[in-house]
């Protein structure tokens, strides 16, 4: 085997590293989706603000984040009417 060849664990890590961004994009693509459909529920004051939001994100964590506060806020806005509020 030649010096410059990989082996198989630096084989191994390379495509861990790969499988791990290929993981993340893939979830971030469907919190984007998922939170596209959702901003078009919010109530048109808040919409601009949900989608500078969704624009900035840069982690899964911070799409999950307005992903649920857009949940709670439709939620909420359903309730408020069913209940006459």
């Amino acid at each position: 085997m030649e010096a410059n060849e990989p082996t198989e664990g630096s084989v191994s890590e390379i495509l861990a590293d790969i499988e791990e961004e290929v993981y993340r994009n893939e979830r971030m693509i469907k919190l984007s989706v998922a939170l596209e459909y959702m901003i078009q529920l919010v109530e048109p004051k808040y919409k601009d603000a949900f989608f500078k939001a969704e624009k900035n994100a840069r982690t899964i964590e911070e799409l999950n984040r307005i992903l649920d506060l857009a949940k709670k806020h439709i939620g909420q806005r359903t309730a408020i009417s069913m209940l006459g509020i």
